[in-house]
């Protein structure tokens, strides 16, 4: 299977509300509670247009040259790690490509595109069990340690 990783590089190049539409298809699905708006995407967008040394929004690219998915990929330190993670903050494949094997062929690209990095982490939602098992069954565990997040109300 012969999937692409394309980097969003310049707000011109984002075919926005294709984008917008997977954005939103993800949080309805997986979490609905969390609102998201075309102002905070474009926020994220040009936030990885300006830093891409902190991460990046990338289109997945099917076999056919179709836009089939999205993942955005925060890269940052860690001291217990040793090194960089690479944290897969968002990977969606549309839903008429799911279980063909697309999701598996993303993250063995990312992990073969980003090997200079210690490690590899991201969250699943509670809900998506066919995601948990595809990321246990490439290794991927639950980690020793909770995450607990504090959003800052006063930040826009």
């Amino acid at each position: 299977m012969a999937i692409t990783l394309k980097q969003i590089t310049s707000y011109q190049q984002a075919d926005l509300e294709e984008l917008y539409s997977m954005i939103f298809h993800f949080y309805k699905e997986y979490d609905s509670l969390h609102s998201i708006s075309k102002t905070s995407i474009g926020a994220t967008i040009k936030q990885l247009i300006k830093h891409p040394d902190n991460g990046s929004i990338q289109y997945v690219y099917n076999e056919k040259n179709e836009i089939i998915g999205y993942t955005i990929l925060i890269k940052y330190w860690s001291n217990e790690y040793k090194g960089y993670i690479l944290f897969i903050d968002e990977l969606y494949i549309k839903p008429t490509m799911r279980s063909l094997g697309y999701g598996q062929a993303t993250l063995k690209l990312i992990e073969k595109t980003f090997s200079n990095v210690t490690a590899f982490a991201l969250e699943v939602s509670p809900k998506n069990n066919k995601a948990q098992n595809l990321y246990e069954k490439l290794g991927f565990k639950l980690n020793k340690n909770k995450t607990l997040l504090k959003t800052n109300l006063t930040h826009p």
